[in-house]
């Protein structure tokens, strides 16, 4: 049976390599020269050692003009001003890079990569900091039956979910929106075969784009997440180098008639992290973890990916919150009782509180999320107002590079709105420790993993070649902000599936 099962795993890893033909779009130029155009790049993309397509930066470094030898003269006779095609013409290719983070593609774009792009913008995810509710709040479209695939049903008072949920999408509701996404049961493999997978993946990207048969292409990589996963920030920026790849192939065979945006669904942690077994830890404090809610002392935690964060579902909350944040490696916990968020940590206890979409900060002992500075700055600006409730966007912006990005509105989200299966108390956990299935990490190569509060785990991105978008933004902004570039409305209402 063993060697059956490898077997088969063989041949799906080689029907997968046949089919990941590579971008054949230069790595390099073969030199860069100042030219009164701009710097002009010039890449042979026929292999026959001659420069054959031209790309032109201007003063900001930004790529603006493309250009071609048809006549074969060794210089290019054909300029394209790719800010003059127009938007409302152009198709659009729509790229969620899984677990990208900010810092990443910041240094990587000012490396001098990506520079047909506008620069990126901070792009806070919901918390937890997970695909599912990331993608759902991106496409615009309506919350996920749960934090992940595995959850505890309040209708059926069971935990429900899993593998099948999983397979079968059931958490994702924006999958129809999505044009092409390699199909879903390959995904243990992303975690196996990354670099073979996210190859796969791009050419199937670009034969969606070359199907032609809808403006808005909407592309999500699994195998970038299994390139973050196992080999860390070296991994995501192979996937950056590649994808840079196709896009510069797609601009040169369309000559700029496509435009691009980019986002990743939140950030890593880029920290090889060590198992936190909380059920076990729990159950040496008496309490019971199970599939039902029957007892004081039960709990419900579901367990399928390895990540830093953590749901309960329990009859005591702040019991259960007040034993999971004394346990080391967890970072705070919080829950919801009387129309407000309790959060609890080792340093220190804090409300949070909601009014007319502002929200107030009240440390309870300790400045818990290290806000007590940024809220005083906002309140000498007149963005607070007499009962101490916070302007929404004022604080976005203030705590977009903080340690917790945006947390007062991604908290307070968590409870409110976010999913339909809401827990009683969720921990966000320390960077170098993660909690989910043991199995899972046995199997799998785990060098980074997401799902907390903090900026690592937080911040993604966003970059777009129709339009510069605004520098900071939430995952539940970019349907207006890309829609109002675009002039258009995105997502378009049909996926465009085949």
């Amino acid at each position: 049976m063993r060697k059956t099962k490898l077997l088969f795993a063989t041949f799906i890893l080689l029907a997968v390599a046949g089919c990941a033909s590579g971008v054949k779009f230069p790595s390099a130029p073969l030199s860069n020269t100042d030219t009164p155009q701009g710097k002009q790049a010039a890449y042979d993309t026929n292999g026959d050692g001659k420069a054959d397509y031209f790309t032109y930066a201007d003063n900001s470094g930004r790529i603006t003009v493309i250009a071609y030898d048809y006549a074969n003269k060794g210089a290019p006779d054909s300029f394209v001003n790719l800010d003059e095609q127009p938007n409302s013409r152009c198709r659009h290719l729509f790229i969620i890079l899984d677990g990208v983070a900010f810092d990443v593609v910041k240094e990587f774009y000012d490396a001098g990569h990506l520079r047909m792009f506008y620069p990126p913008s901070r792009l806070v995810a919901p918390f937890p900091a997970m695909t599912d509710l990331a993608v759902e709040d991106a496409l615009g479209d309506i919350p996920c039956p749960a934090l992940e695939a595995s959850y505890y049903d309040r209708v059926t008072g069971a935990a429900a979910g899993g593998q099948w949920n999983y397979l079968l999408q059931k958490n994702a509701p924006a999958s129809r929106l999505i044009t092409y996404r390699q199909w879903v049961p390959l995904d243990a493999l992303a975690y196996f075969s990354p670099w073979l997978i996210f190859k796969h993946e791009i050419h199937g990207a670009k034969s969606a784009l070359d199907r032609h048969d809808t403006q808005d292409v909407i592309f999500y990589s699994a195998g970038c997440a299994g390139m973050g996963t196992g080999n860390g920030k070296e991994g995501h920026v192979r996937c950056l180098e590649l994808t840079e790849r196709m896009i510069n192939q797609v601009t040169l065979e369309t000559r700029g008639m496509v435009k691009f945006t980019i986002i990743a669904d939140h950030g890593h942690t880029y920290t090889k992290p060590a198992r936190l077994d909380l059920p076990g830890l729990l159950r040496k404090k008496g309490w019971h973890p199970g599939n039902h809610l029957d007892a004081p002392k039960d709990f419900v935690m579901p367990e399928f990916g390895d990540v830093t964060y953590a749901a309960f579902y329990t009859h005591d909350a702040a019991a259960l919150a007040a034993d999971l944040a004394a346990i080391e490696g967890v970072e705070l916990a919080v829950y919801q009782a009387d129309g407000k968020i309790s959060l609890v940590s080792r340093r220190g206890n804090a409300l949070i509180s909601e009014r007319n979409g502002r929200y107030k900060y009240e440390p309870q002992g300790g400045d818990v999320l290290q806000l007590n500075d940024i809220v005083a700055k906002l309140r000498a600006e007149g963005k607070v107002d007499d009962s101490g409730f916070i302007d929404d966007r004022a604080l976005l912006e203030a705590t977009a590079a903080h340690l917790y990005p945006d947390p007062l509105r991604r908290l307070w989200r968590a409870f409110n709105g976010m999913v339909e299966n809401v827990p009683d108390v969720i921990v966000s956990i320390e960077d170098n420790y993660y909690a989910g299935s043991a199995n899972y990490a046995f199997l799998v190569k785990l060098n980074s993993t997401h799902g907390g509060l903090n900026y690592k785990n937080s911040l993604a991105f966003a970059m777009s070649t129709a339009g510069p978008l605004p520098p900071v933004m939430r995952s539940e902004d970019i349907p207006k902000n890309l829609g109002a570039v675009l002039g258009r409305p995105f997502p378009p209402c049909k996926s465009g599936k085949p």
